[in-house]
């Protein structure tokens, strides 16, 4: 603002409300601001906003001075100023910035983006629960992101999250010829060398060379003798393991996904089609709802198992399973390559 880059500051004004407020602060509240009592944590919360909002909208009121103005003043308490107009300027309070804290966040939304790609690579939904994560890293950078990593796993949905310093155990090593030195090494017999290695087991080849510390192949009646200068060693991840990096952490996760996942994955897919029809029937927060579900018999013992956690998510009175749909509003979905019908009214 002081050189008069009006755009740059914009751009930093939506990006901070765009990024951090709405789709970071705001949505990780969600859990404590939906509690009905008036919880120390709900009120923090709400506290926060309003300080936030207030500052963002002085930030705005040169950009916008009407949109600004009419939200400072359902904003305004008695004691304020007239007008937003009239107040000065937000200054920064260094004493309220924690470096740490900044840095870790910012280590854990890291994380999250990365979490969430790899779980898209790999063709898991985010609602279907994994059971375990490993953070690779330093004890440093362990200390740095417990305290927060919590965030981490409920982001990226994942039952536990392990901190290791290497990836042994999770890791299988493989060798892989290095041409750079058979060719000159063996000559007009390099190619025949790099045919015969193509054909041996990578492991168990890595493995034998690293307790024996050669490995011998029969070239035309020939013995010659391999070290492990003559290949890379390449890691390739264990059966059931995906492998991602951020800023220098690399995070592991189990890929099995056990019935018991599959269930709870299933009944937030279930969970959701559900929302989405009360919003389309623009209910009430805290009306209460009856259900009726048609699904095939896999799906359903599916259901049964997590039926209380659909019941409380969805504010349901009552859920019943049968074939004969009725309801203020009957919607067909597809979960998993499976139809499910569902029929939901307000419960009176």
């Amino acid at each position: 603002m002081e050189s008069f880059e009006i755009h740059k500051a914009a751009r930093i004004i939506e990006q901070f409300l765009l990024n951090d407020l709405s789709n970071w602060y705001l949505r990780r509240s969600r859990k404590r601001l939906w509690v009905e009592e008036k919880t120390k944590d709900k009120l923090a919360a709400y506290t926060t906003m309003y300080e936030m909002f207030l500052s963002l909208i002085k930030l705005l009121a040169p950009f916008t001075p009407f949109i600004s103005e009419e939200m400072y003043q359902n904003l305004r308490s008695g004691d304020m100023k007239e007008s937003i107009h009239l107040c000065n300027y937000p200054k920064t309070n260094m004493e309220f910035i924690d470096d740490d804290l900044e840095s870790g966040m910012q280590q854990i939304r890291d994380l999250v983006e990365v979490g969430r790609a790899l779980r898209s690579k790999i063709g898991i939904k985010v609602r279907y629960p994994l059971s375990e994560a490993i953070l690779i890293c330093s004890k440093e950078t362990e200390d740095s992101i417990k305290g927060l990593v919590e965030l981490l796993r409920e982001e990226i949905n994942v039952k536990e999250i392990k901190y290791q310093q290497n990836t042994d155990g999770y890791m299988d090593k493989e060798l892989k010829p290095n041409f750079a030195v058979i060719g000159p090494r063996f000559k007009e017999k390099a190619g025949i060398v790099s045919k015969v290695l193509e054909t041996l087991d990578k492991h168990k080849l890595y493995q034998e060379i690293l307790e024996k510390g050669s490995y011998n192949v029969d070239i035309d009646g020939e013995e010659i003798s391999l070290n492990i200068d003559d290949f890379e060693v390449v890691e390739k991840e264990k059966e059931g393991i995906a492998r991602t990096e951020t800023g220098g952490i690399i995070i592991l996760m189990n890929t099995i996904l056990t019935d018991e996942l599959k269930a709870e994955g299933f009944c937030r897919e279930v969970v959701r089609r559900i929302q989405s029809m009360r919003k389309e029937l623009d209910l009430d927060v805290e009306q209460e709802i009856e259900i009726i579900i048609h699904l095939n018999e896999d799906n359903k013992k599916m259901l049964d198992s997590w039926i209380g956690y659909v019941k409380e998510e969805t504010r349901s009175k009552d859920i019943q399973f049968s074939s004969k749909q009725e309801g203020s509003l009957v919607k067909t979905w597809t979960i998993d390559d499976d139809e499910i019908s569902i029929a939901i009214s307000p419960s009176s």
